[in-house]
């Protein structure tokens, strides 16, 4: 399973890579907004992890723009950030497939996250 990381910060990048690696996804990271959406039409992920350090907005036009555009609207996104009222902004838009989680986030939990938005994706999902 593809899983694209949205991080400008290599050191984070390679640490999520090494620990979702571990339980066997494949991982992509991608450090420029542009580069994102070029990748996904080339290969759709799973899920996108996106950081709130990501891009000029905080990642929030990202997930916007994911959210927005028909070809990329249904990929589940994890949003992973510090500010309170971003994540409470993310939650106020109701995007279907989006997760706003606060940072610093446990490994359990952004493994529970992904496998929410696969293994068990037809439970959550808003029909």
């Amino acid at each position: 399973m593809k899983i694209f990381i949205c991080e400008q910060d290599q050191t984070k990048a390679r640490l999520l890579e090494a620990i979702l690696g571990h339980y066997s996804y494949k991982v992509v990271t991608v450090q420029k907004s542009n580069d994102l959406f070029k990748k996904i039409t080339q290969q759709t992920p799973a899920v996108i992890i996106v950081n709130e350090g990501f891009s000029d907005q905080f990642g929030i036009e990202t997930v916007n723009r994911l959210k927005n555009d028909p070809e990329t609207s249904k990929i589940p996104v994890i949003y992973i950030g510090k500010d309170q009222q971003l994540i409470s902004q993310l939650h106020a838009n109701r995007h279907n497939f989006v997760e706003a989680v606060q940072e610093p986030v446990r490994i359990k939990s952004l493994k529970h996250y992904i496998d929410r938005w696969t293994t068990l994706r037809s439970l959550y999902v808003k029909h």
